[in-house]
């Protein structure tokens, strides 16, 4: 395989050459020999955005290589399935790759990552591959934070969804629904107040603001003046803990408080920081 160099590309993935030299090597390899990973986060590739790449790419060539490791039977694409497949549409036969030594855990992790800063994943994807990190490597809510350069609560929101029910999943998929929206009815206590305020949302055309006012009208909870010092208990619980805290308050001065963890691992990591 000949060695060539390119412009600089996917700097955040892939670490910078030593100071004073701003090109990288890579090889061009055959297409045939490079499959999909298994790893990659993102559910599928729109036909639109997949045809315009491939008619940028006939135009005007690759402007970054993807990036792929080795397997005993070829290669596995680590970032830029796109552009793979964008390649595979127009018949190319070679295709522009630097090579990576890469366990699974680090190949699904840069996945991620580039398809994050390019905004590539919709916000269940984004759920889906935080789950999936935090179950098949072990990760916690504060690993994937810290990797991925977000806050915990904002990693604990996304996994939220995945309570949703299915048809509304679906949706939020599809992007029928905004992840505000989304956000909006897992205010609501049941499956079924969900699923009925989202068959609602749909039939009139609920903007985010009048979604609010319904799912308040269906959840007399909320119509409750917020305790304010029940609000600093949670967020300081939440901050401590690193995960969704709620406090329900019940007659006199009971109540209950439900800490919520999404693998057996965050469990495990919850549990340590109270005991």
């Amino acid at each position: 395989m000949e060695k060539r160099v390119l412009g600089r590309g996917l700097e955040a993935l892939i670490p910078k050459r030593p100071a004073g030299r701003t090109e990288r090597e890579f090889v061009y390899l055959p297409i045939n020999s490079i499959k999909a990973s298994k790893y990659q986060p993102r559910q599928g590739i729109d036909a639109k955005s997949l045809q315009e790449l491939s008619e940028s790419i006939k135009e005007k060539g690759f402007i970054q290589p993807i990036v792929a490791r080795k397997l005993k039977d070829g290669f596995e694409i680590v970032a830029g399935a796109r552009r793979f497949q964008a390649a595979k549409l127009l018949g190319i036969k070679e295709i522009p790759t630097i090579i990576k030594e890469l366990n699974d855990k680090d190949t699904f992790m840069l996945a991620i990552m580039e398809n994050l800063q390019r905004k590539n994943l919709n916000p269940l994807e984004e759920a889906l591959a935080f789950k999936r990190l935090m179950e098949e490597f072990g990760l916690t809510l504060e690993d994937v934070g810290k990797v991925l350069g977000k806050d915990k609560s904002s990693i604990a929101n996304t996994l939220r969804l995945l309570k949703l029910p299915g048809e509304i999943q679906e949706a939020l998929r599809r992007g029928i629904i905004a992840r505000t929206q989304a956000r909006t009815i897992l205010a609501l206590a049941t499956e079924k107040e969900q699923i009925d305020i989202f068959h609602q949302m749909l039939k009139e055309g609920l903007s985010v603001r009048d979604l609010e006012r319904r799912v308040k009208r269906a959840s007399p909870k909320t119509k409750k003046p917020l305790d304010p010092f029940v609000v600093d208990m949670e967020e300081k619980l939440q901050k401590a803990l690193g995960t969704k805290v709620k406090i329900i308050k019940k007659k006199g001065n009971r109540g209950k408080i439900i800490i919520e963890y999404y693998s057996a691992n965050d469990l495990e990591r919850i549990t340590k920081k109270v005991l």
